[in-house]
């Protein structure tokens, strides 16, 4: 019996109320991450098939903490261990966002540190939009024009860069989300703050570029600084 299927049958996953989040994605037409790519629609069936739903209960809540369930989207939850690899918390997270996820959907901001660095899912996720398109319960949805070079493919679906990542951090993501995300991008190698910092400085007028100048040293140290 796998690990999955241990935490599915758990004695305290029956104390979990067994409705329906109500508000829960509507499911797509054409399978979970087709609206990405066909590829990202063939590897997401697996996950799709263990996505559980339900309602936001101090039940729920202690299976989080207790690390038996992460929760992706409110009311959205997979098992932990099918979380191991950058695809997988990729397509997890089209999965988790069902029938509203769309084609142009970039995986962005803290959900895009996520994706390849691990660890527990961001809460709101993030995404990248080319024009304001309505809103997503869970989801920061920013409107952004994204060049080719700022973007990768994992898994059939389209993540920025960890470099367009790490700017994104530092114009929008308050600290405490921000600044071990930031840390564990540099330290583990995705990324360095001599291009960070290049990179900000080519963006003059964008939206929140010059806090996020000031921003660099405070949150990656003067160790890292001086690197």
């Amino acid at each position: 019996m796998t690990n999955a299927s241990r935490v599915t049958r758990s004695p305290r996953r029956n104390l979990i109320t067994a409705s329906r989040t109500i508000g829960a994605p509507p499911p797509p037409r054409t399978g979970l991450c087709a609206a990405w790519s066909h590829h990202a629609a063939e590897l997401a069936v697996p996950l799709g098939a263990h996505l559980e739903r339900w309602d936001e209960t101090p039940s729920a809540w202690a299976m989080v903490e207790e690390r038996l369930l992460s929760r992706l989207l409110p009311g959205i939850f997979l098992p932990p261990d099918l979380l191991g690899t950058a695809v997988h918390r990729t397509l997890a997270l089209g999965c988790a966002l069902g029938g509203r996820l769309q084609s142009y959907h970039v995986v962005a901001g803290p959900s895009a540190a996520w994706v390849v660095l691990g660890g527990d899912p961001p809460a709101p996720a993030e995404l990248l939009s080319p024009a304001h398109r309505g809103s997503i319960p869970g989801v920061t949805v920013r409107t952004a024009r994204l060049q080719p070079r700022e973007v990768e493919t994992i898994g059939g679906a389209p993540v920025t860069r960890p470099l367009r990542t790490a700017v994104d951090l530092l114009r929008f993501t308050p600290d405490p989300v921000a600044g071990p995300a930031l840390h564990a991008l540099v330290d583990s190698g995705h990324v360095t703050e001599a291009a960070i910092r290049r990179h900000l400085a080519d963006l003059e007028r964008h939206p929140g570029a010059r806090a996020a100048r000031d921003r660099v040293g405070r949150l990656l140290g003067p160790a890292a600084q001086a690197a």
